[in-house]
């Protein structure tokens, strides 16, 4: 067995470092409060409880740079089944080979998250009926309760066996269901040779902007009966990062329901059946990861006879205490994967890369991504754009040891029907404030970039939206 290892980056104690009247002056004014008054409750101890840190018996900075978002350490726990790095003994040494089952020995498994929106606001176009638009802007303001609830079990059952299972309840959607759930089996061959995956898992898990462990947690989108389908409601556009949106309009998943373009699909979607696997047979410079899954936007099973299948590559460029760098590339090549309007098979391929640089406190991700649509009816050729691309950059920086302030840039360069799509360019700002390591309170603030215009996608009439919520996991 391998020296375990242990990487984790520095906390920020350990390095030295009249009232506006337009929507988006006011949200940036409430940001600059939100960080003033939240130094008042700033204390020196940030402990936390999630099920790793109680198994492992530390802090969940070890892991995170800040929950969500994971540093080296975290990463290669990841990588390794949920084993620490450099390790393949599952953590049999402490546990209870004999005798009862007790209270501490399940909350090392099972952990809980809780996020959403406490308040929100959008100023956007207003809808008078239909796809119609009256051109009169309309803020809404709305209370709410964090909408997602999520229950977790992880870890391993012996050496280098391992498993996660996730549950999400959403609220706001009326849904309740498996999000993610995997065996892994680890260290295969020779020590970080290859680890493979089996189950309900997410594809982007290992890539260097991965889409589950973002600070900007996506907005959900909404859709409105339009007659023969469904389009996009302006009062609920979904913010997810333009590198994993859809990017299309006119597709439809395998059951017939529209995709709306800003929900993320395919590598980045949150999870596909299937089988992958990966590893570092080279060493700790480069990961590889090749993958198979049913077809993507299947309601259940896979109704399309043909896989979709993935190939990711990650080069860490550098790997020190205080400063890292990875990049990676990907290409996800579908098959009879959606549908157009006439509900005729097309094939669904994306491909992209990512970046990730941390230096001390902060981190800054970027990915570029390129979709594309094959075997299109002929009738579509001329009035179906094939090809569409996303761009999202984001930065975020520890300001003290209990605020983290984020930025992020999405430009959607959209596709699909020549007469719906419509490109976007969106400025997300947050701020998080840590109770503790694993509990935060956040504002954010997403601003479109682009001129005001009328129509029915939602992308371009909205101009802000506002939000205050919480993010909770023990």
């Amino acid at each position: 067995m391998a020296t375990r290892q242990i990487y984790s980056f520095p906390s920020y104690s350990q390095i030295a470092v009249k009232r506006p009247n337009s929507p988006i002056a006011k949200n940036v004014f409430l940001l600059a409060c939100f960080v003033i008054v939240s130094q008042l409750f700033t204390t020196t101890d940030a402990q936390a409880i999630p099920a790793f840190a109680r198994k492992y018996d530390v802090n969940c900075t070890v892991c995170h740079t800040r929950v969500p978002r994971l540093n080296r350490t975290g990463e290669r726990f990841l990588e390794n089944g949920y084993q620490l790095p450099g390790t393949e003994d599952g953590d049999t040494i402490k546990k209870s080979r004999l005798g009862d089952l007790t209270l501490d020995d399940v909350t090392n498994y099972l952990g809980f998250r809780m996020r959403g929106n406490l308040l929100r606001t959008f100023d956007y176009a207003r809808h008078t009926s239909g796809t119609n638009i009256d051109g009169n802007l309309e803020d809404r303001t709305e209370l709410g309760f964090p909408e997602v609830f999520s229950i977790f079990t992880a870890g391993t059952v012996t050496n280098n066996v391992g498993f996660f299972a996730e549950v999400e309840s959403n609220l706001e959607e009326d849904k309740t269901g498996v999000e993610r759930a995997f065996l892994t089996f680890n260290n295969l061959g020779q020590h970080d040779w290859a680890h493979l995956r089996v189950g309900k898992l997410d594809p982007s898990a290992y890539s260097s902007y991965a889409t589950l462990r973002q600070q900007f947690e996506p907005v959900r989108g909404n859709s409105v009966d339009n007659g023969s389908y469904m389009l996009p409601t302006i009062n609920r556009l979904g913010l997810t990062p333009a590198a994993f949106a859809s990017k299309f309009s006119g597709l439809f998943d395998r059951g017939g329901t529209a995709i709306l373009p800003t929900a993320p699909s395919l590598f980045h979607a949150v999870a596909e059946m299937g089988i992958d696997i990966h590893g570092r047979p080279l060493g700790d410079w480069f990961l590889y990861q090749v993958g198979i899954l049913n077809g993507a936007n299947e309601p259940f099973g896979d109704s399309n006879n043909p896989k979709d299948w993935y190939v990711m590559t990650r080069f860490d460029l550098a790997q020190s205490t205080y400063f890292s760098a990875n990049l990676s590339g990907f290409a996800y090549f579908g098959s009879n994967n959606a549908k157009v309007s006439s509900m005729a098979d097309v094939s669904w391929s994306r491909y992209g890369f990512a970046a990730n640089v941390r230096y001390y406190l902060v981190d800054f991700y970027a990915a570029f991504v390129v979709d594309r649509v094959a075997d299109l009816p002929a009738s579509f050729r001329n009035t179906f754009d094939a090809t569409a691309t996303g761009l999202t950059l984001e930065a975020n920086v520890l300001a003290t040891d209990r605020v983290l302030l984020g930025l992020r840039f999405d430009h959607l360069d959209a596709g699909g029907l020549r007469s719906e799509r419509t490109s976007s360019s969106l400025l997300g700002v947050i701020a998080k404030y840590y109770l503790r390591s694993n509990m935060a309170l956040f504002l954010r603030d997403d601003i479109n970039l682009r001129q005001t215009q009328g129509g029915r996608a939602p992308e371009r009439n909205f101009r802000n939206a506002f939000f205050v919520g919480a993010d909770v996991a023990f």
